[in-house]
């Protein structure tokens, strides 16, 4: 299976503003093995690492959470976590503009995009897979203004081309 990054829109076959039962019935997807409720009427369904975690608002569908088991994560038909994580951020940024660092985290926000894992703010550098034992590498594609970490205000821009 493949899941596309359409930035606004969602990500594979899952769309903002879809309901539960619209998620549910996606193929291979099927009921969640955990449901978290949170405040304003936020739920979180949870059904495994190799699929993708969706979150609702109170319009459906506004966030979707793909780590690096979610095999077959795409942007522009590149693989997101199989391509080295400087490349996929500098193919992101030659496509969504500059990034901005948010919460560790580079954000595009015009895309609704976060890329969690992929670049130490501290140290200044990539991730690298190949060499490093723990990877949290992470994408997350939300509904405009539906991200929770205030990234729509200026940030830090962050440049790698």
């Amino acid at each position: 299976m493949f899941w596309t990054v359409h930035p606004g829109h969602g990500l594979g076959s899952l769309s903002f503003g879809m309901t539960p039962e619209d998620v549910k019935a996606q193929p291979g997807l099927g009921r969640p093995g955990h449901v978290y409720r949170g405040s304003r009427g936020r739920v979180m369904e949870y059904r495994g690492l190799a699929v993708p975690i969706c979150e609702y608002g109170p319009g459906g569908l506004n966030c979707i959470i793909a780590g690096r088991k979610v095999a077959g994560v795409r942007f522009q038909g590149t693989n997101i976590f199989d391509t080295d994580p400087e490349a996929i951020v500098r193919l992101m940024e030659t496509r969504l503009g500059a990034a901005q660092l948010c919460q560790e985290q580079l954000c595009f926000p015009k895309a609704g995009l976060l890329l969690g894992g992929f670049f130490d703010a501290h140290d200044k550098c990539f991730f690298r897979p190949d060499a490093e034992y723990h990877d949290e590498r992470s994408v997350t594609i939300y509904m405009p203004g539906a991200c929770g970490l205030s990234c729509e205000t200026e940030h830090e821009l962050v440049s790698f081309l």
